[in-house]
């Protein structure tokens, strides 16, 4: 019967140590078991580690709403969901183009905007006054040559950066 209460003090180590994520965490379980060779109880503890589960990002929603293929990469202009943040930080849009360009490659141009008419605008050429005006109030941050961002609109006074840097 001892022999029994190993196997179950086993089973219990390994289902605690089959766990994947982040953030570590310990559990301790102690269990009562009786030998039947002496009536006195003998307590068995175990201490086992486990993580978190991975954490969702934490920079705000966006899609692609145009892509242009070329021959060093893509351009691409990547549309900011409104609804998925209340304050937008020069590094929430730092991490959206640092997503956008690891989960899209290839990308050597981006342009991030927050609203359709200025995903329509910001390729246009000979943007009208009316697009300017969008351009200046909605858009926020361009890739250029593939690793050289440039802050935009609201953020132009942060000037440029180099992803990955």
């Amino acid at each position: 019967m001892w022999l029994r209460g190993f196997v179950i003090a086993g089973v219990v180590c390994l289902a605690a140590s089959c766990s994947i994520g982040g953030t570590e965490s310990t559990i301790t379980t102690t269990e009562a078991l009786v030998d039947l060779t002496t009536t006195e109880p003998v307590e068995l503890t175990t201490t086992s580690t486990t993580l978190a589960p991975l954490s969702e990002p934490s920079f705000p929603a966006y899609s692609i709403v145009q892509r242009i293929s070329g021959s060093d990469g893509d351009t691409v202009v990547v549309l900011l969901d409104k609804t998925s943040y209340s304050i937008l930080t020069d590094v929430d849009l730092y991490d959206v183009i640092a997503d956008v360009v690891d989960r899209f490659p290839p990308i050597v141009a981006a342009h991030v905007v927050d609203s359709p008419a200025a995903a329509e605008a910001v390729l246009s050429e000979e943007p009208t006054d009316e697009q300017v005006q969008t351009l200046g109030e909605h858009y926020f941050l361009s890739l250029e040559d593939g690793f050289r961002l440039v802050y935009r609109g609201p953020y132009a006074d942060l000037g440029s950066s180099v992803l990955g840097s």
